[in-house]
């Protein structure tokens, strides 16, 4: 296995994404994939509280992941992080961040994500594998491996390369390829690398499109550069092959996230195309080769970020009144008195991740956004709703249907989801790093 000798050896010399543990006394960095409101939506039926929860964070590099999963879980009841890299590098810096953080709810193993199936590691509930299968000689064991680990009503989230719109990055790892031959300092590529960078004319693919790429090289320096146009393995997928490997590894894509748009807008067809009859011919197709359509039509997909689970039908449902419609990282203000303010007008919105959208409010869309805190099922709102407007006539079904458009837009963007009642809400980012901020501003001898 001499390519992961040389992926081991770039971790260990250039450890990703170049992080400084002394930053945790003053941020949280989330991860997308690991938000537990996001996990809980997509693959536990908004039902799971998270106690006794175990999480693999499988090729934890520098510990983002896995020091974001710890925080979350910390008061959660017998729940545990398990970090696994092949680098001791990488997991020296993880380890260094949680200590800063008074984390102690990580176990930290050093290996490789073939081997698991020997690691005697139990099962898990979740497990995170972030920037690692595309760099293995064959993904499938990759992803087979992390099946042998995982609970049978667990999930997975995971972030694999997009292939067209990295395009331009695959060139240039062909021309380094070429220039570095066989050149053994890992030093020296990456300083012929910043000449060839230096050098590139304009008719260059990779230079046309530098301004997409080039605040990777900027932020974390030669770590940068040598992770986007050196390392050893490096491999893309369209939609049609991604679907292809995860149901050939015996798992289903519950949906698509982010990084570049959050959410699953960025596969649909009709975020592009405005048509009705072409889009009624694409609405014909399978769904894996609609969403492939959107892909080569957005061109912005550089990553594929997903959830898997063994399982179907894993989401929250709206159909559930026992279920708690909350907004997803920010709230709007003053959503519900400007349509109540502008009657029979569409509502232009942007979204967290500047996605503007427009939606044509419903009789009750107004009442029942004012009745939205995270706390209220739905249940709970239309009761509200028919006290409030004297209308008692009104069914559960009635309000539903009225509500559900609106559900969905905000669905769509993953700017809405659903918990049910029997899970607690889920403290912001902002408190759990509170609590850490707080002891090293009390105590000015701990940033000694």
């Amino acid at each position: 296995m001499n390519y992961l000798h040389e992926v081991r050896n770039q971790y260990e010399n250039y450890p990703y994404p170049l992080r400084n543990p002394e930053d945790e006394k003053k941020r949280l960095l989330s991860t997308e994939d690991s938000f537990l409101e996001r996990i809980n939506h997509f693959c536990y039926a908004g039902k799971q509280n998270f106690n006794n929860f175990r999480a693999l964070v499988a090729g934890g590099g520098t510990g983002s992941a896995a020091i974001f999963l710890a925080e979350q879980l910390r008061n959660r009841e017998n729940s545990h992080v398990v970090y696994l890299d092949i680098s001791r590098e990488s997991m020296k810096i993880a380890r260094q961040r949680a200590e800063i953080r008074g984390l102690t709810n990580i176990t930290w193993v050093h290996g490789s994500i073939l081997n698991l199936p020997e690691l005697d590691l139990g099962a898990f509930d979740y497990i995170n594998c972030v920037g690692v299968l595309h760099h293995l000689e064959d993904y499938h064991k990759g992803l087979q491996a992390l099946g042998s680990v995982l609970a049978q009503d667990g999930c997975l989230g995971i972030m694999v390369y997009g292939r067209h719109a990295r395009a331009p990055v695959y060139q240039m790892q062909s021309l380094m390829g070429l220039i570095n031959g066989g050149e053994t300092s890992m030093q020296e590529r990456v300083e012929n690398t910043k000449i060839i960078l230096g050098s590139l004319p304009p008719s260059n693919f990779f230079k046309r499109h530098e301004r997409d790429w080039l605040s990777e090289v900027e932020e974390y320096g030669d770590i940068g550069i040598y992770d986007l146009f050196l390392h050893s393995r490096d491999h893309g997928f369209d939609v049609i092959e991604l679907y292809d490997w995860v149901e050939h590894c015996g798992f289903h894509l519950v949906e698509f996230i982010g990084p570049q748009f959050e959410s699953r807008i960025g596969y649909e067809p009709q975020t592009f195309i405005s048509h009705p009859g072409l889009l009624g011919k694409i609405a014909k197709l399978p769904s894996p080769h609609q969403q492939a359509i959107a892909e080569l039509l957005s061109g912005l997909i550089q990553r594929h970020s997903f959830y898997l689970s063994r399982r179907k039908n894993t989401k929250a449902l709206l159909d559930d009144l026992e279920n708690v419609p909350f907004f997803f990282k920010s709230t709007p203000q003053g959503l519900a008195e400007e349509i109540q303010q502008r009657p029979g007008e569409k509502i232009s919105l942007t979204s967290p991740d500047r996605i503007s959208l427009q939606f044509m409010p419903s009789r009750f869309t107004a009442p029942i956004m004012r009745h939205i805190d995270g706390n209220n099922s739905l249940k709970i709102i239309f009761d509200r709703i028919r006290h409030e407007l004297n209308r008692h006539e009104l069914s559960d079904r009635e309000l539903l249907a009225d509500f559900r458009p609106i559900y969905e837009i905000f669905n769509r963007i993953s700017w809405m989801l659903l918990r049910h009642t029997s899970v607690s809400p889920f403290p912001p980012a902002h408190l759990l790093q509170e609590r850490v901020s707080r002891k090293y501003r009390q105590s000015p001898s701990a940033e000694e």
